[in-house]
């Protein structure tokens, strides 16, 4: 699986997921010799993936394997647990005791728990979590989540790297009176704070440890686990945090003692060692799921009882960037493309229909605000007439246009089937392949953007203002500048946009958003192509892995544990 961006939370909501739980090692009493019930602790998870993460530190940790990862070395204020047996996600204080906020929702007062530690034994303090938080107005930290700087009543702060920056009194409404108690002052009701506290430019960073853009590198651990090496491109392992304490913890179960993520085998390789289930294996799982041409060998008897499925929230698209390409300011043009991408084709690039399913939005289909498409109505399979007779409309004349991919296998096979999509009615594509591990801050700076970018998006809680502003809205930074998640970079709805952060009514504010992301995608500005259906084979000797919808269906490494310690 290719990154998607941001991890996608919700507040309670139950979905409709085929979800399989491997939970082998029951809790009786007569377990084997060497068995672990559940919840026992000890042995190694090896985990496969393609690429590298993109940021392990929490103010630039925006993307769902580096989230994943991330929730085991970082905790937030708040933070989800995915309850799979009621298939639902919970929001529970993570490193919060308390919470409240006041009528207005515009300021919010977090009280922290006791007896809180990083990896060397030091106390997390308030002061630690209002650095962070300001860490990410830096331009150099700017690719993680935009709410601190969108948020935050603090205008003119340029982070804490700049010298005498706002009289050294750093961003002043993030208030810490003690130690224990921070209060955020936003510049609007946001009466779901509680659900942004869960973003990990939420989580604590001791300032005497900070190394800016290195900090990527060794993010002092605050979760139960800890960075013992990592070599980029090539291994990353976690150990346990002996300062962690579980009592603090009602997220975590942290049973293995190890955790060794492998980067760089071929998805092929992987299946092969995984469906195989080689003793060296038997502890392994992979982030980037079967591969669809061995997607049959799951029902072999020997592995059907290791297949665990899932979806997630997350939805993915294809955005026409009007900045980068005059051809695309044209509306015709990008009609033109709406109509003439085969989605049909896609979806079969990305795995066929037991990996992917084909949307008409960006919104979930589950989640309130919803609306099927109504204004275009292109087929699935696409609209090759309407397509050709909108390019003639448009007057193209068969200039080029750059389609943007990560260059992991799905990734690239479906921009294949949409590159065939648009040669069918005429249009001149090229493929520019881009390394997993930068694809994002690769598109979001305006001078090395594509054309035309394949992305996804996964809502950061339950709410369409997690979704509408963040990929239709104005850039969060400076221009060209990361962070800038409106790949299509339109103008559509900004005013409209503007007027909603000034409502108080939330119910208002939701449809709102719904009836304005109708208008917007009547300007076509991207195309909705699919949803992902997970499904991974794990090893023999895993217990309770279940996918975790909150960060884009991967297994969830927090509920892990091994049946056979060695």
């Amino acid at each position: 699986m290719d990154h998607l961006k941001r991890t996608g939370v919700a507040i309670a909501v139950g979905f409709g997921l085929s979800l399989t739980a491997v939970a082998c090692g029951g809790g009786n009493s007569d377990t084997p010799s060497g068995q672990a019930s559940a919840g026992a602790k000890g042995g190694t998870v090896t985990v496969y993936s393609v690429t590298d993460v993109e940021h392990l530190d929490p103010a630039r940790n925006f993307v769902t394997d580096s989230g994943m990862i991330g929730k085991l070395i970082t905790r937030t204020l708040t933070d989800y647990r995915y309850d799979a047996k009621a298939k639902k996600l919970i929001l529970e204080k993570d490193l919060a005791e308390s919470y409240e906020a006041s009528p207005d929702f515009k300021t919010w007062t977090f009280k922290l728990k006791d007896g809180l530690k990083y990896e060397d034994g030091t106390p997390i303090v308030a002061a630690d979590i209002k650095y962070n938080a300001e860490r990410s107005f830096a331009p150099d930290m700017a690719e993680g989540a935009p709410y601190a700087h969108e948020y935050l009543d603090c205008k003119g702060y340029k982070g804490p790297y700049v010298a005498d920056n706002n009289g050294g009194k750093g961003c002043t409404a993030i208030e810490v009176p003690d130690e224990k108690t921070i209060v955020f002052k936003l510049n609007r009701p946001v009466a779901s704070f509680d659900g942004t506290a869960s973003m990990k430019v939420f989580s604590p960073v001791p300032k005497a440890k900070d190394t800016k853009t290195q900090y990527d590198n060794h993010p002092v651990a605050s979760g139960p686990y800890k960075i013992e090496s990592y070599t980029r491109k090539k291994q990353l392992v976690l150990v346990r945090n002996t300062n962690w304490d579980q009592k603090t913890d009602p997220l975590r179960d942290a049973r293995p003692d190890k955790f060794i993520f492998k980067f760089g085998d071929a998805e092929a390789t992987v299946d092969q060692r995984l469906i195989a289930n080689g003793t060296a294996d038997q502890s392994s799982l992979s982030f980037t799921g079967v591969q669809p041409e061995n997607i049959a060998k799951t029902n072999q008897a020997s592995v059907k009882d290791r297949v665990v499925e899932g979806t997630d929230i997350c939805r993915r698209y294809i955005a026409f960037n009007q900045q980068k390409n005059p051809l695309l300011k044209n509306q015709k043009m990008r009609e033109a493309l709406y109509y003439g991408l085969d989605r049909t084709s896609y979806r079969d690039g990305r795995g066929g229909e037991r990996l992917a399913k084909v949307v008409d939005s960006i919104i979930p289909q589950d989640m309130e605000g919803y609306k099927p498409e109504e204004n275009f109505k292109a087929p699935d399979e696409g609209d090759p007439a309407k397509a050709k007779q909108l390019l003639t409309e448009a007057g193209y004349k068969g200039e080029k246009l750059v389609l943007g991919t990560a260059d992991s296998g799905l990734a690239v096979k479906a921009a294949e089937a949409a590159q065939a999509s648009w040669k069918a009615i005429g249009v001149n594509v090229e493929i520019q392949k881009i390394p997993g591990d930068n694809y994002y801050s690769t598109q979001q700076q305006d001078t090395s953007a594509t054309d035309l970018i394949t992305a996804g998006w996964c809502y950061d809680w339950a709410s369409l203002t997690t979704i509408v502003p963040s990929v239709f809205g104005p850039d969060t930074t400076a221009p060209g500048k990361a962070a800038q998640n409106n790949y299509a970079r339109s103008q559509a709805g900004w005013d409209k946009m503007a007027e909603l952060t000034k409502e108080t009514d939330k119910t208002k504010i939701e449809s709102g958003l719904s009836d304005l992301y109708v208008e917007i995608m009547k300007t076509a500005p991207l195309v909705p192509t699919v949803q992902d259906l997970n499904v991974y084979v794990v090893g023999s000797n895993l217990d309770n892995v279940v996918t975790d919808p909150n960060t884009g269906g991967f297994p969830d490494l927090t509920q892990i544990g091994v049946k056979k310690v060695s």
